[in-house]
Protein backbone atom coordinates (compact mmCIF):
# COMPACT_ATOMS: atom_id res chain seq x y z
CA UNK A 1 0.00 0.00 0.00
CA UNK A 2 1.40 3.40 -0.98
CA UNK A 3 0.32 6.60 0.79
CA UNK A 4 1.23 10.06 -0.51
CA UNK A 5 1.31 13.10 1.79
CA UNK A 6 1.77 16.71 0.69
CA UNK A 7 2.86 17.74 4.17
CA UNK A 8 3.75 15.96 7.39
CA UNK A 9 2.36 17.91 10.33
CA UNK A 10 1.99 15.33 13.14
CA UNK A 11 3.85 12.44 14.74
CA UNK A 12 0.89 10.63 16.31
CA UNK A 13 -2.73 10.86 15.18
CA UNK A 14 -5.83 9.12 16.48
CA UNK A 15 -7.88 8.06 13.48
CA UNK A 16 -11.21 6.45 14.46
CA UNK A 17 -9.58 3.59 16.31
CA UNK A 18 -6.35 3.28 14.32
CA UNK A 19 -3.17 5.01 15.39
CA UNK A 20 -0.62 6.39 12.94
CA UNK A 21 2.48 5.61 14.97
CA UNK A 22 5.25 7.11 12.89
CA UNK A 23 6.11 8.80 9.61
CA UNK A 24 9.29 8.25 7.66
CA UNK A 25 9.81 10.86 4.92
CA UNK A 26 11.44 9.88 1.66
CA UNK A 27 13.48 12.58 -0.13
CA UNK A 28 11.49 13.48 -3.23
CA UNK A 29 9.97 16.53 -4.87
CA UNK A 30 6.41 15.63 -3.94
CA UNK A 31 6.90 14.91 -0.23
CA UNK A 32 6.11 11.21 -0.56
CA UNK A 33 6.00 9.33 2.71
CA UNK A 34 5.65 5.92 4.27
CA UNK A 35 3.34 5.49 7.23
CA UNK A 36 3.43 2.59 9.66
CA UNK A 37 -0.07 1.74 10.86
CA UNK A 38 -0.67 -0.24 14.05
CA UNK A 39 -4.00 -1.55 15.30
CA UNK A 40 -4.76 -0.54 18.91
CA UNK A 41 -4.88 -3.24 21.56
CA UNK A 42 -8.08 -4.11 23.34
CA UNK A 43 -7.29 -1.89 26.33
CA UNK A 44 -6.64 1.11 24.15
CA UNK A 45 -9.77 0.57 22.08
CA UNK A 46 -11.97 0.69 25.17
CA UNK A 47 -10.33 3.83 26.51
CA UNK A 48 -12.14 7.13 25.80
CA UNK A 49 -8.79 8.75 25.05
CA UNK A 50 -8.24 6.57 22.00
CA UNK A 51 -11.78 6.42 20.61
CA UNK A 52 -13.80 9.41 19.51
CA UNK A 53 -17.02 7.48 20.12
CA UNK A 54 -17.58 4.14 21.80
CA UNK A 55 -19.21 2.70 18.71
CA UNK A 56 -17.08 4.48 16.12
CA UNK A 57 -16.11 2.28 13.15
CA UNK A 58 -12.49 1.20 12.91
CA UNK A 59 -10.11 1.84 10.02
CA UNK A 60 -8.53 -1.41 8.95
CA UNK A 61 -5.29 -1.50 7.00
CA UNK A 62 -5.00 -4.50 4.76
CA UNK A 63 -1.94 -6.63 5.33
CA UNK A 64 -2.02 -6.89 9.09
CA UNK A 65 -0.27 -5.18 11.94
CA UNK A 66 3.07 -3.48 11.54
CA UNK A 67 2.70 -3.34 7.75
CA UNK A 68 5.29 -1.09 6.07
CA UNK A 69 5.42 -0.39 2.35
CA UNK A 70 8.00 1.77 0.64
CA UNK A 71 7.31 3.83 -2.48
CA UNK A 72 8.07 1.96 -5.69
CA UNK A 73 11.40 3.25 -7.11
CA UNK A 74 9.79 3.64 -10.52
CA UNK A 75 7.10 5.89 -9.03
CA UNK A 76 9.76 7.97 -7.27
CA UNK A 77 11.57 8.34 -10.57
CA UNK A 78 8.41 9.52 -12.34
CA UNK A 79 7.63 12.04 -9.60
CA UNK A 80 11.16 13.46 -9.68
CA UNK A 81 11.13 13.73 -13.48
CA UNK A 82 7.76 15.51 -13.41
CA UNK A 83 8.97 18.04 -10.85
CA UNK A 84 12.15 18.72 -12.79
CA UNK A 85 10.16 19.25 -15.98
CA UNK A 86 7.79 21.71 -14.30
CA UNK A 87 10.67 23.70 -12.81
CA UNK A 88 12.54 23.96 -16.11
CA UNK A 89 9.59 24.40 -18.48
CA UNK A 90 9.61 27.76 -20.31
CA UNK A 91 7.05 30.30 -19.10
CA UNK A 92 5.00 32.46 -21.45
CA UNK A 93 5.67 35.72 -19.63
CA UNK A 94 3.65 38.93 -19.34
CA UNK A 95 4.09 40.15 -22.96
CA UNK A 96 2.68 36.90 -24.36
CA UNK A 97 -0.10 36.85 -21.75
CA UNK A 98 -1.12 40.39 -22.73
CA UNK A 99 -1.07 39.68 -26.47
CA UNK A 100 -3.00 36.46 -25.92
CA UNK A 101 -5.71 38.14 -23.84
CA UNK A 102 -6.21 40.87 -26.45
CA UNK A 103 -6.10 38.49 -29.41
CA UNK A 104 -8.79 36.15 -28.05
CA UNK A 105 -10.95 38.74 -26.32
CA UNK A 106 -14.61 38.92 -27.44
CA UNK A 107 -13.84 42.05 -29.47
CA UNK A 108 -15.14 44.79 -27.19
CA UNK A 109 -13.39 47.25 -24.90
CA UNK A 110 -13.91 50.45 -22.91
CA UNK A 111 -12.32 53.46 -24.58
CA UNK A 112 -11.61 56.56 -22.50
CA UNK A 113 -11.05 59.77 -24.44
CA UNK A 114 -10.43 63.39 -23.50
CA UNK A 115 -13.87 64.92 -23.78
CA UNK A 116 -14.20 67.69 -26.33
CA UNK A 117 -17.60 68.74 -25.02
CA UNK A 118 -16.50 68.70 -21.36
CA UNK A 119 -12.82 69.72 -21.23
CA UNK A 120 -10.87 68.15 -18.40
CA UNK A 121 -13.21 65.16 -18.08
CA UNK A 122 -12.71 61.70 -19.58
CA UNK A 123 -15.37 60.31 -21.89
CA UNK A 124 -16.03 56.56 -21.73
CA UNK A 125 -17.46 54.40 -24.51
CA UNK A 126 -17.85 50.69 -25.14
CA UNK A 127 -16.40 50.09 -28.60
CA UNK A 128 -15.76 47.20 -30.93
CA UNK A 129 -12.19 46.48 -31.98
CA UNK A 130 -9.92 43.89 -33.59
CA UNK A 131 -6.14 43.59 -33.11
CA UNK A 132 -3.85 43.61 -36.15
CA UNK A 133 -0.72 41.46 -36.45
CA UNK A 134 1.20 43.90 -34.22
CA UNK A 135 -1.48 43.89 -31.55
CA UNK A 136 -2.69 47.39 -32.44
CA UNK A 137 -6.46 47.76 -31.89
CA UNK A 138 -8.40 48.64 -35.05
CA UNK A 139 -11.74 50.48 -34.81
CA UNK A 140 -14.45 51.74 -37.11
CA UNK A 141 -16.42 54.70 -35.78
CA UNK A 142 -19.35 56.77 -36.94
CA UNK A 143 -18.56 60.43 -37.55
CA UNK A 144 -21.45 61.27 -35.21
CA UNK A 145 -20.02 59.43 -32.18
CA UNK A 146 -18.71 61.57 -29.34
CA UNK A 147 -15.55 59.46 -29.08
CA UNK A 148 -14.88 60.12 -32.78
CA UNK A 149 -15.07 63.87 -32.18
CA UNK A 150 -12.88 63.50 -29.09
CA UNK A 151 -10.18 61.58 -31.00
CA UNK A 152 -10.12 64.04 -33.89
CA UNK A 153 -9.52 66.84 -31.38
CA UNK A 154 -7.06 64.87 -29.18
CA UNK A 155 -5.90 61.37 -30.23
CA UNK A 156 -4.66 60.48 -26.73
CA UNK A 157 -6.81 57.82 -25.10
CA UNK A 158 -6.78 54.51 -23.26
CA UNK A 159 -8.47 51.22 -24.08
CA UNK A 160 -9.34 48.72 -21.34
CA UNK A 161 -9.76 45.16 -22.55
CA UNK A 162 -11.01 42.32 -20.33
CA UNK A 163 -10.45 38.63 -20.93
CA UNK A 164 -13.28 36.83 -22.71
CA UNK A 165 -14.16 34.90 -19.52
CA UNK A 166 -14.04 38.01 -17.31
CA UNK A 167 -16.41 37.88 -14.33
CA UNK A 168 -14.59 39.80 -11.61
CA UNK A 169 -11.37 41.05 -10.03
CA UNK A 170 -9.71 37.62 -10.22
CA UNK A 171 -9.81 37.67 -14.04
CA UNK A 172 -7.36 39.28 -16.46
CA UNK A 173 -7.55 42.71 -18.08
CA UNK A 174 -5.23 44.99 -20.00
CA UNK A 175 -5.09 48.76 -20.35
CA UNK A 176 -3.43 50.20 -23.46
CA UNK A 177 -2.58 53.89 -23.53
CA UNK A 178 -1.65 55.67 -26.73
CA UNK A 179 -2.82 57.69 -29.70
CA UNK A 180 -5.69 56.60 -31.93
CA UNK A 181 -5.63 58.14 -35.40
CA UNK A 182 -7.30 57.74 -38.79
CA UNK A 183 -6.03 54.86 -40.93
CA UNK A 184 -4.50 55.95 -44.27
CA UNK A 185 -6.77 55.22 -47.29
CA UNK A 186 -4.38 52.63 -48.77
CA UNK A 187 -4.57 50.49 -45.61
CA UNK A 188 -8.32 50.53 -45.09
CA UNK A 189 -9.12 47.37 -47.05
CA UNK A 190 -6.66 45.41 -44.91
CA UNK A 191 -8.21 46.86 -41.75
CA UNK A 192 -11.66 45.89 -42.97
CA UNK A 193 -10.54 42.28 -43.43
CA UNK A 194 -9.07 42.17 -39.91
CA UNK A 195 -12.16 43.70 -38.35
CA UNK A 196 -14.62 41.42 -40.14
CA UNK A 197 -12.68 38.34 -39.04
CA UNK A 198 -13.50 39.33 -35.44
CA UNK A 199 -16.94 40.86 -36.15
CA UNK A 200 -18.39 39.03 -39.18
CA UNK A 201 -21.78 40.71 -38.75
CA UNK A 202 -20.45 44.28 -38.84
CA UNK A 203 -22.43 45.42 -41.88
CA UNK A 204 -21.76 49.08 -41.04
CA UNK A 205 -18.13 48.85 -42.22
CA UNK A 206 -19.34 49.94 -45.66
CA UNK A 207 -21.36 52.93 -44.45
CA UNK A 208 -20.08 56.18 -45.92
CA UNK A 209 -20.01 58.12 -42.65
CA UNK A 210 -17.92 55.51 -40.80
CA UNK A 211 -14.15 55.89 -40.54
CA UNK A 212 -11.27 53.53 -39.75
CA UNK A 213 -9.09 54.29 -36.72
CA UNK A 214 -6.14 52.47 -35.18
CA UNK A 215 -4.01 52.86 -32.07
CA UNK A 216 -0.78 53.38 -33.99
CA UNK A 217 1.26 54.71 -31.10
CA UNK A 218 1.07 52.60 -27.93
CA UNK A 219 2.85 54.36 -25.08
CA UNK A 220 2.00 52.22 -22.05
CA UNK A 221 0.69 48.70 -21.40
CA UNK A 222 -0.66 47.75 -17.98
CA UNK A 223 -1.75 44.23 -17.16
CA UNK A 224 -3.68 42.62 -14.30
CA UNK A 225 -3.78 38.85 -14.46
CA UNK A 226 -5.79 38.39 -11.26
CA UNK A 227 -5.06 38.65 -7.54
CA UNK A 228 -1.37 39.25 -6.77
CA UNK A 229 -0.47 39.18 -10.45
CA UNK A 230 -0.06 42.58 -12.03
CA UNK A 231 2.57 44.60 -13.85
CA UNK A 232 3.41 46.32 -17.08
CA UNK A 233 5.26 45.59 -20.30
CA UNK A 234 7.02 47.99 -22.60
CA UNK A 235 5.48 48.90 -25.97
CA UNK A 236 8.44 47.16 -27.63
CA UNK A 237 7.87 43.94 -25.67
CA UNK A 238 4.18 44.06 -26.52
CA UNK A 239 4.82 44.57 -30.22
CA UNK A 240 7.37 41.75 -30.49
CA UNK A 241 5.31 39.20 -28.51
CA UNK A 242 3.01 36.73 -30.24
CA UNK A 243 -0.31 35.36 -28.92
CA UNK A 244 -0.27 31.83 -27.54
CA UNK A 245 -1.92 29.79 -30.35
CA UNK A 246 -3.14 27.12 -27.91
CA UNK A 247 -5.36 29.71 -26.17
CA UNK A 248 -7.41 30.02 -29.36
CA UNK A 249 -8.96 26.58 -28.86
Amino acid sequence: MMISFRAIAINTLLLSGSTVQSFTTIPSASCLAVARFQQPNSAASSSPTTRLHNNAPRHDVRGGEGMTREMDPEELKIQAALTEHQQNAPKLGFPTDVRTLIQYNHGFAVMSTNSKANPGFPGGSVVGFAPDDQGRPVFIFSGMSTHTQDLLADPRCSVTIASKEFKGAADGRVNLMGKVTLVPPEERDAMKEIYLAKHPGAFWVDFGDFNWFRMDEITDVRFVGGFARAGSVTPEEYKSAKPDPIAGF
